[in-house]
């Protein structure tokens, strides 16, 4: 025992393996420091040592709340266990290790608010190796409710340069905006300065690679369901008293933790319990010779790879793998044939996002193409360097607005997913930035009217069927609610030209598993690659004068202006998106993780060719032999050997992607033969499985928190009775666009598929469709 900082009782524990420093004001473990290592936690040289403040750093316990406390704004933030004294029950040398108990016994308000008595349990098992262990019991009368992180603070050499590995692709709760988006990235964490505020599920192991330090810190061997990863960033940091301006570059804390729906509930008697094992480990010579000696790899800037600064002629939504590996390689491919001569200026259109990245490139990135092209392999890959910079309109919105005074400017792209055209009646004009993209781009739209400027040719990117229809109706939908002008309606409809399109190009992004291999071959580090399919199609609907101002054609790529492209729109959306669609919904729940895995798989291949031939090209009006060309190129890229197509990826906003790609087909199929297609029908079940938060479910959905909490609430009220709670989300036409209960024999069906995709899995179920085939 000793007194530590502020006159504070601690533990003190020295071992042949490790230094530890506990304070027993919060059980607070504030240091641990393998043999032979830097400290692996942090503290702020600005804490507050005081037995009625929270230490900062090191591992707080937060618990009974994470938090503000949801309904008393005056009790302390992540509740009372960090700031309480508790009691060292037990100290004892096991093996290699000491192990350290602390007990504390409180009190948990219940649902009427009676406080009801709750004990906890922390372990603390310190060796070459950091363990600990919180448990909790209720020992009242009534059932508590009750969230628990494991707040650790660790310290890195620099956060600039340290990553999270382990998190790509899981969906995320950002709370780091108001109201709190759902999201998900295909790069791994990185730590720029903007504060990050998030809530994952907790994958096997998050890896912190403190490159600084030339270790890596793994945080794993744990029963907690989720993660939070946070850092304040600049501004945050300089907001709080006891925290340095520029500590958030020494630090990054990743939590175990049990939180919002991940709570306890605890009867009378009950206990629960979490656990978190944290190790240390110098990096893998492998990645830490790219950093050393000779292979020092610089970052990818213009200081190595100089650009020529075009004038700006797009302004892009989105800065995503898709847009970057499709729009702007295009772009970029007729600047180098001297036939577009432009740069583009990209929006972050969600307040969370990449842009802070690509600054930190000087918006260079690379694209790297893999796949086969007229039957021969292809291996390629190009720096693209028209971006001309970035506009974050959350943090500058009146930098964005100045992009409507540009008169070199005359496309706008965007790519903002298929739930971003949406109408908000919610957005005002005096908005700074607006919820939504459509009133971002009226705002932005009257600006530029206010100037007496020309008006811009939009050419959205997003999987919706006429994509540039809905948009210009949101726009003018947006106008009339903030009563703008008539003349601003009338230079709307006259001024600016809206067009339909098609995309096609998979788009997987950036490559994970192989990236430091691939840095190497480049010759410096680029976090933002994007892979993509060397194949692309883009068909956009509307005048013939397009092909003069965007030569695309002449460039040689795979692209068509037409006045109709609803023969191209149907085939592509049906035989590669729906099917996509299906596989995702379906093959998730087995755990195959790529496009390819399902096409090599003994059940999910034929499964994908049944639902190409047997369900959507019998609803198709088109020839059946220029279906069938197109299929088979179609599960040829599909099993392009090159390609890691992520299904989490794909299964972004499954709900709303069914309506566009399958729920056609659906309808289609049963207009026809009286009867729903059984596979397609099945991946909705799927959907409704992923989306309803069964505990049993090990996929978590990415939607927007709105349509989860939708599909939450409804299976909470009927989960023993799955037809129930079907027939609630097939009425809800919000989801749907009409009420799909009114199809006969549906909900039956779907609640059919759920029941046996939950109680036999998902592989014995498409096992029987095969059979009854």
């Amino acid at each position: 025992m000793v007194t530590g900082a502020g006159s504070l009782p601690a533990v003190e524990v020295a071992l042949p393996a490790a230094t530890a420093l506990v304070y027993l004001h919060g059980a607070h473990v504030a240091q641990w420091t393998p043999t032979g290592q830097k400290p692996v936690l942090w503290m702020s040289e600005h804490s507050a040592y005081s037995s009625s403040a929270a230490l900062r750093g090191g591992i707080p316990v937060c618990f009974p709340w994470f938090g503000p406390n949801p309904t008393d704004a005056t009790a302390p933030n992540h509740g009372w266990a960090r700031i309480s004294p508790w009691t060292l029950t037990a100290a004892a040398i096991v093996g290699d290790d000491a192990v350290l108990t602390f007990d504390l016994a409180g009190t948990q308000p219940d649902e009427a608010g009676t406080a009801q008595p709750v004990s906890l349990r922390y372990t603390v098992t310190i060796g070459a190796q950091l363990t600990v262990e919180l448990a909790v019991l209720n020992e009242g009368t009534a059932t508590v409710s009750v969230e628990t992180a494991l707040h650790t603070y660790f310290a890195v050499g620099d956060a600039r340069t340290t990553q999270l590995l382990g998190l790509t692709d899981l969906p995320y709760l950002d709370r780091s905006v108001t109201p709190a988006v759902t999201s998900s990235s295909a790069l791994p964490v990185s730590i720029v300065g903007a504060e990050i505020d998030r809530i994952y599920p907790m994958p096997r192991t998050v890896t912190i690679d403190d490159v600084t330090n030339a270790r890596t810190i793994t945080v794993g061997d744990t029963d907690a369901a989720q993660t939070v990863v946070w850092n304040p960033g600049t501004v945050k940091a300089a907001a709080m008293g006891d925290y340095g301006d520029d500590e958030w570059t020494e630090t990054v804390c990743v939590e175990a933790c049990n939180v919002r729906d991940q709570a306890a509930s605890l009867a009378p008697g009950q206990s629960t319990s979490m656990s978190v094992s944290i190790a240390v480990a110098p990096r893998p010579q492998h990645t830490q010779q790219h950093h050393e000696g000779q292979l020092v790899m610089e970052r990818l800037t213009s200081a190595i790879h100089p650009v020529q600064t075009l004038p700006t002629r797009a302004i892009q939504f989105g800065e995503g793998n898709f847009l970057r590996g499709f729009v702007d390689w295009q772009l970029q491919q007729m600047n180098k044939q001297g036939l577009f001569n432009g740069g583009v200026k990209i929006v972050q259109p969600l307040a969370g996002g990449l842009v802070a990245m690509l600054e930190e490139q000087d918006g260079l990135y690379t694209v790297l193409l893999e796949g086969k092209q007229g039957g021969e392999e292809v291996q390629s890959h190009e720096v693209i360097t028209l971006v001309n910079g970035t506009v974050n309109p959350y943090l500058d919105y009146e930098a964005y607005l100045a992009l409507a005074e540009d008169d070199d400017i005359e496309f706008i792209f965007s790519n903002t997913t298929e739930s971003g055209i949406v109408y908000n009646a919610e957005d005002t004009l005096a908005d700074t930035p607006h919820a939504s993209f459509p009133g971002k781009l009226t705002a932005l739209l009257f600006r530029r009217f206010e100037l007496g400027k020309k008006g811009f040719q939009l050419i959205p990117c997003e999987l919706i069927e006429r994509n540039g229809d809905k948009l210009k109706e949101t726009v003018l939908a947006t106008a009339a609610n903030w009563g703008l002008s008539a003349d601003f309606i009338q230079w709307v409809n006259t001024d600016n030209t809206f067009y339909s399109s098609l995309v096609d190009r998979i788009v997987p992004g950036y490559p994970k598993d192989r990236a430091e291999e691939l840095c190497v071959e480049f010759g410096f580090e680029d976090r933002l690659i994007v892979k993509a399919e060397p194949f692309l199609l883009w068909v956009i609907e509307g005048p013939q004068s397009l092909t003069e101002t965007l030569p695309l054609a002449r460039a040689g790529l795979n692209v068509t202006v037409t006045d109709d492209m609803t023969p191209y729109r149907e085939r592509k959306v049906f035989l590669l998106n729906a099917p996509h669609t299906t596989m995702a919904s379906l093959a998730r729940l087995a755990g195959v993780e790529t496009v390819r895995d399902v096409m090599l798989d003994a059940d999910f291949g034929p499964l994908v060719e049944a639902v190409m031939y047997e369900e959507i090209m019998p609803v198709l009006d088109l020839p059946h032999d220029e279906l069938a060309a197109y299929a088979e190129s179609v599960k040829e890229r599909f099993e392009n050997p090159f390609m890691h197509h992520e299904l989490s990826a794909i299964a972004l906003n499954s709900a709303s992607k069914f309506t566009s790609r399958l729920l056609p087909v659906l309808t289609g199929f049963h207009t026809k033969n009286g009867t729903f297609p059984p596979r397609i029908t099945l991946a909705l079940s799927a959907i409704l499985l992923a989306y309803s938060g069964d505990p049993a479910v090990t996929i978590t959905p990415v939607d927007s928190a709105e349509t989860i909490a939708a599909f939450h609430a409804a299976y909470a009220t009927d989960a023993a009775a799955p037809n129930n709670y079907v027939a609630t989300i097939l009425a809800d036409t919000t989801l749907w666009g009409s009420d799909l209960t009114k199809l006969d024999g549906l909900v039956d069906q779907v609640a059919a598929g759920l029941d046996a995709l939950r109680d036999r899995g998902v592989r014995a179920t498409i096992a029987d469709l095969a059979v009854r085939a």
